[in-house]
């Protein structure tokens, strides 16, 4: 199996992970209290929410780069964030793999159990580094699905597909923040790679971890407006990102991934609409 089709199916198994904790929550959203309060937004409709999402990736984009470049202790720094996050945003995914057989209360405590073993088994074993990443957002991914409208969460992914490929090509900090996360193979990329052999040397892809959260997101919005919408939005992100991975193969080089899967989404969501499937 080559390299570029394991990261699409790193991409798909994070969209079905996300669909399906997506349903969970969605389900228990007016009876359990610890699944209300990952709504962090007072009205999800508001177009206004967009703006204050992207200005927290803006202040979280600053404060990443000011710890690379000044803080002296950066590495414990942020291993104790991976961590953190880890816990929180998987414990959501475990949580709705623990309804199938627990009660609110039960599910709630395993979950968040679960998601604190999982970080700690990834802070001293690199090897779960992929399936940390994938769970973790598929966690992140709905909560802010179900924080958002569909309009403030297009609104939001246009801005922040505009930011990504401002953020690659001309302050290109996104470069360098990537770059650190290779080199300490923290969880916030999925990774392929491809062993070098005699002279040819070790072949490897990362995709970020925003580029598989902005599908997630926009998947469990669509679930509370029409199913069949995210259906659609999750053709659009897969086949967008099989032909973005196949220009980058071939180009060699660093791309924004964002635009081209944002836009594949909502050129498939547009097309779903117009055949009158919603």
């Amino acid at each position: 199996m080559n390299i570029l089709t394991r990261i699409i199916i790193f991409f798909i198994i994070a969209q079905l992970i996300g669909i399906y904790t997506g349903l969970v929550i969605l389900g228990d959203m007016t009876a359990n209290p610890y699944v209300k309060g990952l709504v962090v937004t007072a009205d999800t409709e508001s177009p206004l929410n967009a703006v204050v999402f992207v200005l927290y990736v803006l202040i979280g984009s600053v404060f990443i780069l000011f710890v690379i470049r000044y803080f002296k202790f950066q590495l414990l720094l942020f291993r104790m964030m991976e961590f953190f996050l880890i816990a929180s945003a998987t414990s959501i995914v475990f949580y709705a793999l623990w309804r199938n057989i627990a009660t609110y209360e039960t599910a709630t405590f395993g979950g968040i159990l679960c998601g604190m073993v999982f970080a700690a088994l990834k802070f001293f074993k690199d090897e779960v580094k992929n399936g940390a990443a994938i769970l973790a957002t598929a966690g992140v991914g709905v909560i802010f699905g179900v924080s958002l409208g569909i309009v403030p969460a297009i609104i939001f992914l246009i801005v922040l597909s505009v930011y990504d490929y401002l953020a690659v090509f001309f302050t290109k900090h996104m470069v360098e923040i990537a770059q650190h996360v290779i080199k300490n193979n923290l969880a916030f990329t999925i990774t392929a790679r491809k062993p070098g052999h005699g002279t040819e040397k070790e072949s490897r892809v990362d995709l970020g971890t925003g580029d598989l959260i902005a599908p997630v997101m926009l998947e469990v919005t669509t679930l509370s407006y029409n199913p069949i919408a995210t259906v659609f939005v999750f053709i659009g992100a897969v086949l967008s990102l099989g032909i973005f991975l196949f220009v980058v193969w071939k180009k060699k080089t660093v791309l924004p991934a964002l635009p081209p899967i944002v836009s594949g989404m909502l050129l498939s969501l547009f097309i779903g609409y117009l055949l009158g499937f919603y």
